[in-house]
């Protein structure tokens, strides 16, 4: 397009130009101050959004610890329940061992008390053998009774042998020989019953088999009381 050189249209096209730079300025100013309020809104939305995973965050933080408190309190109750339920399997345990000891006590004074369980004449009622150590030492407990029919005291004396084998040899033990003591036997006397105690040592290597007890009252013509056990029979075990 020709463009005249005089100054009037060159005003009038310097105006135009003008113009459209104002309007393109306040269109730029415009869409800027949309597109801020587009940006603020945005910022709030995200601030919101935020706080509301914020909330989110610390609710969830609490529900956590409650749950972490209730699996502590589980796991403190299993930790109770299990010790409750050890502790009364070892009160039953010792209930049965009471209970046990109860009617092996009953049974002993039944036969030496009671009149319809009268066991006449003098008669070994029980007799076991603990280990003391690891050295070959015993502890051995005797207990012999009369029938209640009897009115008597009686006294006598008693002795024990082990049967064996030593290094491979049967060998008898007798009284003296275990006790390391000269005696042969020891005395008793009692009305109803008497317990009787005493130590007794092994050689070393020497493998128990059998025991043997003899009880022999000071009466005139009284008959000897001999009882027999394997040695497994009598030995307690811990």
């Amino acid at each position: 397009m020709h463009r005249c050189p005089h100054p009037y249209h060159l005003t009038k096209r310097r105006r135009y130009i003008e113009r459209g730079a104002l309007l393109f300025v306040l269109l730029g100013l415009a869409l800027s101050f949309i597109a801020g309020r587009f940006s603020v809104n945005s910022v709030e939305a995200y601030q919101l959004e935020n706080d509301h995973l914020r909330q989110a965050v610390k609710q969830l933080s609490e529900t956590h610890k409650e749950w972490n408190k209730k699996q502590d309190f589980v796991e403190a109750a299993k930790k109770i329940n299990a010790y409750a339920e050890k502790e009364s399997r070892l009160a039953l345990s010792q209930l049965h061992d009471e209970l046990s000891d109860t009617k092996e006590q009953l049974a002993f004074y039944q036969r030496v008390v009671a009149p319809e369980t009268i066991i006449k004449g003098l008669h070994v009622s029980s007799f076991e053998i603990s280990a003391i150590n690891e050295t070959g030492e015993y502890q051995y407990e005797l207990i012999i009774a009369q029938g209640a029919s009897q009115k008597r005291a009686i006294k006598g004396r008693y002795s024990l042998s082990i049967e064996g084998q030593l290094s491979g040899v049967e060998t008898s033990l007798a009284f003296e020989q275990l006790t390391k003591k000269l005696f042969k036997t020891k005395g008793f006397s009692f009305r109803y019953y008497e317990i009787l105690t005493g130590k007794i040592k092994l050689p070393q290597k020497f493998k128990p088999q059998q025991v043997n007890v003899i009880i022999q009252p000071s009466f005139k013509n009284s008959k000897p009381v001999e009882r027999r056990w394997m040695w497994q029979e009598v030995l307690k075990r811990n």
